[in-house]
């Protein structure tokens, strides 16, 4: 894991990022299609395992679907944005889970009609390919994984052979910051390097920044990354995803800029 991905990683990193990952959040529509697929696809009344729950961005619309959810989130800051995102929207509160995925004994994980885990994976200490093979040794119907690695590394075959690749997915999208001002956009950069910037740099900051809906932004884009396997002959899902549910989303799917493909597998 090398340095930045490692201080990615830790707890401390997300309750001092939690106020950025609010803005970003709030500034940019990076789940919409994440949202779209899991509103396709998932049944009300599925138990649902949200790993690296967040701000709630998954777990608050599942849980609005009538999935029963568990949010794992180890980091107190990103947890008190998601119960007060919950609080916002008025939802019944649903169980949070204190505990990192790989202190999680398999027991207690064991069985979920869904275990999804965006972007969190390779955060865990024990590195994205095990923590991956966890979710299929927790036996789910279904998992829904969600990554920017340009690559998957998949555990051994043994480890997921009763399951299949629904499909994948790849498209790119918008991963902007906004900011009010520019001691923001300081502040922000700061955090990011772990130093304040010289004279030189606070300039090439500002230039770097666009105007645009009365904020200041720093654009970017991301390649998101969508893979979903299911139990073979699973009826829980089989039941849900016909030939006709497919053709609507693949209806769904032509607006967006895919880069490369998009496969059903």
């Amino acid at each position: 894991m090398n340095g930045r991905l490692e201080k990615a990683a830790s707890v401390a990193y997300w309750d001092k990022n939690a106020k950025w990952h609010k803005v970003w959040a709030e500034h940019n529509t990076y789940h919409s299609r994440i949202i779209d697929i899991l509103k396709t696809f998932v049944l009300p009344g599925w138990r649902v395992l949200d790993i690296g729950a967040g701000n709630g961005v998954l777990s608050i619309p599942l849980s609005a679907l009538g999935c029963r959810v568990t949010a794992l989130e180890p980091s107190e800051g990103m947890r008190k944005l998601l119960e007060d995102e919950s609080r916002r929207k008025s939802l019944t509160a649903f169980p949070i889970e204190f505990r990192k995925w790989e202190d999680m004994p398999l027991q207690e994980v064991y069985g979920y009609d869904l275990i999804v885990a965006s972007n969190s994976l390779h955060l865990t200490e024990i590195g994205f390919t095990a923590a991956l093979q966890k979710v299929f040794l927790a036996k789910p119907i279904n998992a829904f994984i969600i990554l920017e690695k340009s690559s998957l590394e998949l555990p051994a075959k043994s480890t997921f052979q009763e399951y299949e690749c629904f499909f994948e997915e790849h498209y790119i999208t918008e991963s902007s910051y906004a900011y009010h001002c520019h001691e923001d956009a300081f502040e922000h950069w700061c955090f990011r390097r772990g130093r304040l910037p010289g004279l030189s740099e606070r300039p090439e900051i500002i230039s770097a920044l666009s105007h645009d809906r009365g904020h200041l932004w720093s654009k970017g884009q991301a390649k998101v990354n969508m893979y979903w396997w299911t139990k073979k002959n699973s009826a829980r899902f089989s039941n849900k995803v016909s030939k006709e549910v497919l053709n609507v989303y693949q209806d769904i799917a032509m607006p967006f800029p895919f880069d490369d493909f998009s496969c059903f597998c």
